[in-house]
């Protein structure tokens, strides 16, 4: 866990504690999903994970990884700026939805949206990977572009 996890981790704990009833609640499922997400993140560990292609499978592949990166492409662009929570209230709840937008999607490398992006850059990457062996095997530049097709 970073230095600022830390940091938001105890001002959830402290509104939790002083809150109580729904917004505790709340809180208590944010930090239960929040370990969820840390243990999946340490779990998965920097990606060693490597499949070979040919002339028969790259495109096979590679449209199975362009179309997850385009849906997750646009999923991204639709929800992630829905989840920032906007709250007038008093000073503790201010502070309890302030951690969680930190968290859910600030500007920090370990937020969820930024590992989201991070791994929707790691799909693209890898797409544009396919697509340079697809070229690279002399496949036909129309096939190659059915495959690669550009976001809508």
């Amino acid at each position: 866990m970073t230095q600022e996890n830390a940091g938001a981790d105890a001002v959830l704990g402290a509104a939790a504690g002083l809150a109580g009833g729904a917004i505790g609640g709340a809180v208590s499922a944010f930090k239960a999903a929040t370990s969820i997400m840390d243990r999946v993140a340490q779990a998965a560990g920097p990606s060693t994970q490597q499949f070979h292609v040919d002339k028969d499978t790259v495109l096979k592949a590679g449209k199975v990884i362009h179309d997850q990166w385009l849906m997750l492409e646009q999923a991204y662009l639709n929800v992630v700026p829905k989840l920032r929570i906007n709250f007038n209230g008093d000073q503790v709840t201010a502070d309890v939805v302030q951690a969680w937008n930190d968290r859910l999607v600030g500007e920090r490398d370990d937020s969820y949206a930024a590992r989201i992006g991070q791994y929707k850059d790691a799909l693209k990457h890898l797409s544009d990977q396919l697509k340079a062996s697809a070229e690279q095997y002399g496949l036909s530049d129309d096939d190659i572009k059915a495959t690669f097709r550009p976001k809508a």
